[in-house]
């Protein structure tokens, strides 16, 4: 659309009589950029406000990983406590019914009977691990959708070919009244008589920073950002898995886990290894995105100034 503007601009002085005041094509030029250059900083505010919204989306996504990191770190510490207390029963020769069949009457009430407070205390600590395990597997189940939001987010909006087209036709017309300023300067207008030997000037001087370039900036970095959203995505849905499969009634209950191999046991630590390491490669990702969020903010705001500067002038 915008390169209509820049055919327009390229045509426009020639087509003007040459007997025409130079003064009033001046004006004329002066129109023809306020024309083209209007607007710009409505566009590039849609931008910024895209990007907002997107950090506060992916701001709530690295708080979730956090959560399940630290939930997963809960967890774990929770877990080895349970293996000791295993250990200790197991080892009082508790944990089948030939070891207790075996046992003296004395064995059995000092090994047997006495380590029953610390089944209880097992049964407690599987019940507390299991929940912190289904809030890590539920917060990294959040991380899914807060990451796939944000990815379309940045995907759909990641194509400024249309701002850029019009930032370049603003620029082109910016050109124009700089020739022309020139051309009035050459011919000694007064300034104090002809009020657009001014107006030309401030276009110059405040229309000149505005940057297709800076746009070009605002692509990739929205592409960075849909990119490690769908990394983090992906990290979430495995680690979401990984976490399910780890606070599994295999592990997590009181008879299965008093009879682990140590094959199993190796498995289990694992697992939850792996969980956390997913939960932490999340809060990574999601500080990512929300670094180029705000650095997409900071960008635009740039942009913005520049550009109602800009249309300041024209007003």
């Amino acid at each position: 659309m915008y390169r209509r503007f820049i055919c327009f601009l390229c045509c426009f002085i020639p087509s003007i009589s040459y007997g025409d005041d130079l003064t009033a094509r001046a004006e004329q030029v002066f129109d023809a950029a306020r024309i083209v250059c209007s607007g710009i900083s409505d566009e590039i505010s849609k931008v910024s406000n895209v990007s907002k919204i997107n950090t506060a989306v992916t701001g709530a996504g690295t708080v979730a990983a956090g959560g399940a990191l630290v939930a997963g770190i809960k967890k774990s510490q929770e877990e080895e406590e349970i293996d000791k207390l295993v250990a200790e029963i197991c080892e009082a020769g508790g944990c089948t019914a030939e070891g207790v069949e075996n046992m003296s009457n004395e064995d059995f009430f000092n090994n047997v009977i006495q380590p029953m407070a610390e089944i209880a205390e097992l049964q407690e600590r599987l019940e507390k691990s299991k929940k912190l395990g289904n809030w890590r597997t539920g917060l990294m189940a959040g991380t899914i959708g807060t990451n796939v939001a944000s990815a379309i987010i940045s995907g759909v909006n990641r194509d400024q070919s249309e701002l850029i087209q019009h930032i370049q036709a603003c620029n082109t017309a910016i050109q124009s009244a700089n020739d022309m300023s020139r051309q009035l300067k050459a011919e000694s207008i007064n300034p104090m008589e002809n009020p657009i030997v001014k107006k030309l000037s401030n276009v110059n001087t405040w229309c000149s920073n505005i940057d297709a370039k800076d746009v070009e900036k605002i692509e990739k970095r929205m592409t960075g950002v849909m990119g490690t959203s769908i990394a983090g995505a992906v990290i979430g849905v495995a680690g979401t898995a990984t976490s399910a499969a780890a606070n599994s009634d295999k592990y997590m209950d009181e008879q299965n886990r008093m009879n682990l191999t140590e094959q199993e046991k190796n498995k289990k630590d694992n697992l939850n290894t792996a969980s956390n390491v997913m939960a932490g490669a999340n809060v990574a990702t999601g500080l990512v995105e929300t670094g180029l969020n705000i650095s997409l903010i900071t960008l635009t705001k740039k942009l913005i100034k520049q550009a109602e500067t800009c249309e300041e002038v024209f007003e």
